[in-house]
């Protein structure tokens, strides 16, 4: 460790030793005891105490080899006092942590803008910087839409007109441009180390409906309800016009159901009557009062079994309303499972 004498700032350098796959011959650290001062000459005293603070940290991490450590308190002291020197700092961690073109980035800002560094730094910066170079290549980005929002891999590298190529990691790139009311650009490009690719990104215009006013419609005449299309196998449904409602046959079974019943109580009433005469006339078998003959009883059991025949049929009458009912006006399928035999063996499906 020896000491830097900068004009009224003192500064100590540390030796490091060689990280990543770049070779240094003495690769080293910048730790500042007091930041450089900026222009204008009036700085934050509390903001350069603090960026003090974070840079002494990160060294201490970059120390032990906890590079993405130091990297992260190197960029919040960068971002507390902007001093240039830090850069020489976030290029070594940037570097060692295999991120090139961030570590590229980062020493060329040190060396545009650290005048007074030492001549052994701004040497080993600029030793990396060249092997930095040759380890890269670029893009030259072309776009003939000014403004329009350029991106690597995902990442923004600024907005058109680019002045300078773009320095990339040698592989496979995916480059877009992008910009109001165009549709996204887009171009894949192989970059090999020391070389320079061109890519061409053309935005075309997105196609923006324009409102007009609806144009007057003639009048046209009401058409009548089409007939319904008759299909292979299918009969149309039943109308639904008429006071039956599309339920004829129901209307039919429940009107058969109510005669059928009438005609048992009729039925019904008559066996009574029949009953309640034989039984005061022949009731008994006293001298006065015979017993009934065959025949009258007979002729009570016929009107007891029309009553129930009645009963019966109103019965059927009234289930086949309720079947009537539901099926009645559904269309109904007929597919043949025969073969050539059409109608001589079908499924029926409603």
């Amino acid at each position: 460790m020896f000491s830097l004498k900068t004009p009224g700032f003192a500064a100590e350098i540390y030796s490091v030793p060689e990280r990543g796959s770049f070779s240094m011959c003495s690769t080293s650290i910048v730790i500042l005891a007091f930041l450089a001062q900026l222009s204008p000459p009036s700085t934050d005293p509390q903001a350069k105490a603090e960026a003090q603070s974070l840079l002494t940290e990160g060294s201490g991490r970059y120390e032990k080899g906890d590079y993405a450590g130091a990297l992260e308190k190197f960029n919040a002291a960068y971002a507390a006092y902007p001093s240039p020197k830090l850069m020489f700092n976030i290029g070594q961690a940037n570097r060692d942590l295999s991120r090139p073109v961030e570590a590229l980035e980062a020493f060329e800002k040190f060396l545009a803008g650290d005048l007074d560094a030492s001549p052994e730094t701004t040497a080993d910066a600029r030793k990396s910087l060249a092997e930095l170079r040759n380890s890269l290549g670029r893009i030259r980005i072309d776009c003939e839409t000014d403004g329009a929002e350029v991106s690597v891999d995902g990442k923004s590298v600024g907005r058109t007109p680019l002045p300078q190529p773009i320095w990339s990691t040698p592989g496979h790139h995916q480059v877009t441009a992008s910009h109001a009311l165009t549709a996204l650009a887009l171009e894949n490009v192989e970059v090999t180390a020391g070389s320079v690719q061109n890519v061409t990104l053309r935005l075309h215009a997105l196609a923006i409906p324009v409102d007009t006013p609806p144009s007057a419609q003639p009048a046209v005449a009401p058409t009548p309800p089409a007939e319904p299309d008759m299909q292979d196998g299918q009969r149309p449904v039943a109308g639904r016009e008429g006071w039956w409602l599309g339920r004829r046959w129901t209307w039919v079974a429940a009107g058969s159901t109510v005669l059928l019943a009438a005609g048992a109580i009729t039925a019904g009433l008559s066996m009574q009557s029949k009953y309640d005469s034989l039984n005061a006339s022949c009731g008994s078998t006293s001298a006065t009062r015979p017993g009934c003959t065959d025949g009258d009883i007979a002729s009570v059991s016929t009107r007891r079994n029309l009553a129930n025949v009645f009963w019966g049929l109103a019965g059927a009458a009234a289930v086949t309303t309720g079947v009537l009912f539901y099926f009645e006006g559904r269309p109904i399928s007929a597919m043949p499972v025969a073969g050539e035999m059409t109608g001589a063996l079908a499924r029926v499906g409603f």
